[in-house]
């Protein structure tokens, strides 16, 4: 089996532009750039629109075929750190913030299986050129593509939605000039003056719903393809993220991948699609990025509308991961996890006819998991009591009898 690389990292920015990254603030530039409101910011697009940014300026200071995938990557990538509940805690400073979410995001993608200079990439994309920013290098210290994405980053965030960009360019130019030899070196304030001299920039900029094909049409062909145990590290890589956005979920991707891997060995399916449940279990949970931290962490029952916000995080799955052309079992098996077999699950509603086994076994780790862990308006189950609940659950049609007795077959043994 072979994963589009790219198609894969462009699914991933859509679920890191998902996640409730409006909380940003840099107090550097916030002290340095009045007309530039992060709370006004809209973020949806923000991964696409900083990646099309460091293409254009990449391009400009002629980057080698590699520097320019790289670029792509890492840009789509940066706020990758972003995600953690630690870096969103309220109470950090401005400043800590900054640098714990670039080196959380070097962290997370350490293990990523090509491009290996990434990490590093990532970890100094927040460096002033005169040694104020995050980690304290400056000049030539700081890497090239890092430099690239700090200033792509900054256009992007002083970028307003309801703003002409004719009404911008002006004061974003200016501003960047302003910044020479302080944030940005001679060589990349250059690059971007030349580059802003082309109206053809401002438009693409301005033009957000076109992004997908603006950025297609400039980005680098990266003509890589993962096999399924390099496509097993990047979902490793996100179901940590998914699993960090919430205290009470530390594990609970990896517990119901280790389940689905566990039952699908025992009933005998292959090597493959062993490896292939496995990655689903990781990223089962991958939409609930987009669901504000504050649901996920409710310490009482959810209203309506919060069931309802819940809900919809099963549809973000699917809508991620079909963005990966490679994979539509796993999106599949990993988007249907909370239908029921009497047809009354979410969100499609699906029945027992229209319910593979594969996916029965995914919702079935996944009610295991949910019932054995701690939440915060209760203490995990024992394993009796969550089996217990779980026989009823099969009794009423809801889920599926054999698939229950796999489960059983291995945790009960």
């Amino acid at each position: 089996m072979k994963v589009n690389l790219d198609k894969t990292i462009l699914a991933m920015s859509i679920a890191l532009d998902l996640a409730e990254i409006n909380s940003i603030e840099d107090t550097y530039v916030i002290e340095n750039i009045s007309k530039i409101n992060y709370s006004e910011h809209e973020f949806f697009h923000h991964s696409k629109r900083t990646a099309y940014i460091a293409i254009k300026i990449a391009t400009e200071l002629n980057l080698d075929k590699k520097a320019m995938q790289c670029v792509y990557i890492s840009s789509l990538l940066h706020d990758i750190g972003v995600t953690s509940s630690v870096s969103l805690t309220k109470n950090h400073t401005s400043e800590k913030f900054i640098k714990q979410h670039c080196v959380d995001g070097a962290n997370i993608l350490n293990p990523f299986p090509i491009f290996n200079d990434i990490s590093d990439i990532i970890l100094y994309h927040h460096e002033n050129y005169n040694g104020t920013g995050a980690m304290g290098l400056k000049k030539d210290e700081i890497p090239i593509i890092s430099q690239v994405i700090r200033i792509a980053d900054l256009i992007e965030l002083s970028y307003k939605e309801k703003v002409p960009s004719f009404k911008q360019r002006d004061y974003i130019t200016e501003w960047i000039k302003s910044k020479e030899n302080i944030i940005f070196s001679t060589q990349i304030v250059n690059a971007f003056l030349n580059l802003s001299k082309k109206d053809s920039f401002w438009f693409d900029i301005e033009n957000v719903a076109f992004i997908d094909y603006i950025l297609l049409y400039n980005a680098p062909q990266l003509d890589i393809y993962l096999n399924l145990q390099e496509f097993e590290k990047i979902a490793e890589i996100f179901s940590r993220i998914i699993d960090s956005k919430s205290k009470f979920t530390a594990t609970h991707s990896k517990g119901i991948a280790d389940l689905a891997y566990k039952i699908s060995k025992h009933i005998g399916y292959s090597d493959e699609k062993c490896i292939k449940m496995k990655i689903a279990g990781l990223l089962h949970d991958i939409g609930k990025l987009a669901i504000p931290s504050k649901i996920l962490d409710k310490n009482g029952p959810l209203t309506m509308d919060e069931f309802s916000i819940i809900k919809s995080h099963v549809y973000y799955t699917a809508i991620i991961l079909n963005k990966i052309e490679d994979i539509p079992e796993i999106s599949g098996w990993a988007s249907n996890h909370h239908e029921k077999l009497d047809g009354t699950g979410y969100p499609n509603r699906l029945n027992a006819h229209e319910l593979s086994e594969e996916s029965r076994i995914i919702a079935i780790c996944d009610i295991y998991q949910a019932l054995t862990e701690d939440r915060p308006y209760r203490e995990g189950l024992n394993i009796d009591k969550t089996i217990s609940i779980m026989d009823e659950m099969s009794q009423n049609n809801y889920i599926c009898k054999n698939a229950l007795k796999y489960l059983k077959d291995i945790v009960l043994e």
